[in-house]
């Protein structure tokens, strides 16, 4: 919560406790706090905000915060006036963090909050950071007491505008949980917690089904800027290619567009048979750029996906993918926020939620 915000949050608590403040007094507004105790507007709103999560203060729009009727804990994530925002940058481009969104909204009802929910109409450029960076302050002018980010992704400057959000929230002093992916390259670790899937053992696990099958090579295929979850997926597949002795070098992990023909030709040229892609949708146009070159599927080419949108058991070649369980996700997030806002001070932690392998005839070897 920060020092600053702590000195508000245990003063306004002690007139609470003490009787200075009644049940049902409206706190001074505020800007009011702000000038008594010189700190900026965030620092006394993330005091407030950790007086309304514990029970002690009801936050109502356009009226003011008000002590609650018992000066107690109430156990509960708030007063129903707890607000938290959602960053989705290119909303609606991928299948993927749609339906774990809206478990979060459909959670709202059940842990007493409301959801500001934004992603972005802007193309990739420079409107798009330009517009997410406008989507973060908004939320801080709106009050949120928290924020469920998705890093950007499939962006030359993706790492920068990531960068400069989180640095908006926290020049804010606003709690982050990161959705699917971290910000930062491992081994190293941000400050916030993460919600997502184990992505380095599903890396290690799609290269073992095709190990399995007695294959001696195995390649990667991704998209350029890719989320550095991709990264964790690689670094589990080299691990599957080492623990068997196969050679695991740079040259397996090809980078490019799945839809350029010129490039898919150099792939297969360089010896690759067996892929793992970095999401479904990447798989899907792979799929039909071999198609359309004439290799056949799985004959003479395999392919395994990531997501299990709803499009690959359908697509031409059912495709081999890894089911994300987005409910489940969308109740972690939910549960680190909630955990976040309770214990401030905590390490960053972790939640995995556990994805199922769906084997279908992309990958199998006649």
């Amino acid at each position: 919560m920060g020092k600053k915000a702590e000195r508000v949050y245990s003063e306004l608590l002690k007139r609470i406790q003490g009787g200075g403040l009644e049940p049902g007094e409206r706190l001074p507004t505020e800007m009011q706090l702000v000038r008594e105790f010189g700190v900026s507007r965030p620092t006394v709103t993330k005091a407030l905000n950790a007086l309304q999560h514990q029970g002690y203060i009801e936050r109502r729009h356009k009226a003011g915060s008000f002590v609650k009727g018992d000066n107690g804990r109430q156990g509960d994530a708030g007063a129903g006036s707890l607000r938290l925002g959602l960053v989705i940058p290119l909303l609606g481009t991928t299948e993927i963090f749609e339906p774990i969104c809206a478990r979060i909204a459909q959670l709202s009802h059940r842990f007493d909050y409301s959801l500001l929910w934004s992603g972005s109409h802007a193309r990739i450029g420079e409107a798009l950071g330009a517009e997410l960076e406008q989507t973060c302050r908004r939320y801080i002018s709106d009050e949120v007491a928290g924020v469920f980010l998705v890093p950007l992704e499939f962006f030359p400057e993706s790492a920068e505008v990531n960068r400069r959000m989180i640095e908006i929230f926290r020049a804010a002093e606003l709690p982050i949980v990161l959705i699917d992916s971290d910000v930062v390259s491992f081994p190293q670790r941000s400050a916030f917690d993460l919600v997502g899937i184990d992505n380095v053992r599903c890396g290690y696990l799609a290269a073992q089904h095709y190990i399995e099958q007695g294959c001696t090579r195995v390649d990667y295929l991704h998209l350029p800027y890719s989320a550095l979850t991709v990264e964790m997926r690689i670094r589990g597949f080299k691990q599957a290619l080492h623990d068997a002795g196969l050679d695991c070098g740079p040259e397996l992990v090809h980078v490019g567009d799945p839809e350029d023909a010129e490039f898919v030709r150099g792939v297969l040229d360089s010896g690759a048979e067996n892929i793992i892609c970095a999401n479904d949708l990447t798989a899907v146009r792979l799929m039909h750029t071999l198609l359309r070159l004439g290799v056949r599927i799985p004959d003479h080419a395999r392919l395994v996906g990531f997501d299990d949108v709803k499009y690959t058991r359908y697509a031409q070649v059912p495709l081999t993918t890894f089911h994300q369980p987005c409910d489940h996700i969308g109740d972690l997030a939910v549960q680190a926020m909630m955990l976040r806002l309770a214990e401030p001070r905590n390490l960053p932690m972790t939640f995995f939620a556990q994805p199922e392998f769906i084997a279908r005839e992309s990958s199998i070897l006649p």
